[in-house]
């Protein structure tokens, strides 16, 4: 009744709807349907969906309902950008969808495709990827932390603190991510790797914790 195709890369998720739906295909779908969007989340670019239901039938009223209370209970896992393939084209089944700026509907994959994929970089970081650490150094009243390359930021101490707390946290989820993926073949290292990312991180963490009574930093 439907499948998903996951393209992290991109990134995409391509959902496969077919068949006569019922109230209960929707509520599975929409367990499955939101573990897929997590893992869609994890990249800084605008994230895609493409919903192909060219070979669905015209659903019952209360399919199509819960269908809706579905897409709204979405939340923060919407993604940005997404298009609807749909032999029926922009008919007026489909007509709410045209008030949504973020939303097209199409009659082919292909043009489904090239639109999402066209919007894919919009938010990307377009820099390089460096493997060395940045320097930071105090300048007065603010920290100044530059390199590598000409990467330059001047920040008062209060963001400096909440943004190392943040790149921390960032830092440990990748490796551990990372480790995930490797599976059976994570190695020793890796999980060294991951016990030490994390063990610093929750000294930053503790080290940066306001004092009893004190209030937090302001950014």
């Amino acid at each position: 009744m439907f499948n998903f195709m996951l393209e992290p890369g991109i990134p995409l998720l391509t959902v496969t709807r077919t068949g006569q739906w019922s109230v209960a295909t929707v509520a599975a779908h929409e367990i499955a349907f939101r573990q897929e969007l997590v893992q869609l989340r994890h990249s800084g670019k605008t994230r895609g969906l493409i919903v192909d239901i060219g070979a669905t039938w015209m659903q019952e009223r209360d399919v199509a309902w819960a269908l809706r209370r579905m897409e709204m209970r979405l939340g923060e896992l919407r993604p940005e950008r997404i298009a609807v393939v749909s032999s029926f084209g922009a008919s007026r089944l489909h007509a709410r969808h045209l008030k949504e700026p973020d939303t097209q509907i199409f009659a082919s994959m292909q043009f489904a495709r090239a639109w999402i994929i066209s919007k894919a970089d919009e938010t990307a970081y377009p820099g390089q990827v460096y493997d060395q650490a940045s320097h930071a150094e105090a300048e007065g009243l603010t920290v100044h932390v530059h390199g590598p390359s000409n990467v330059h930021i001047m920040l008062t101490p209060a963001a400096a603190l909440e943004t190392a707390k943040r790149i921390g946290d960032a830092a440990v989820e990748v490796i551990i991510e990372n480790a995930m993926a490797d599976g059976d073949r994570a190695t020793i290292a890796t999980l060294v790797d991951c016990a030490e990312a994390s063990l610093a991180n929750s000294r930053l963490q503790a080290q940066t914790m306001p004092l009893p009574g004190a209030g937090q930093p302001g950014i």
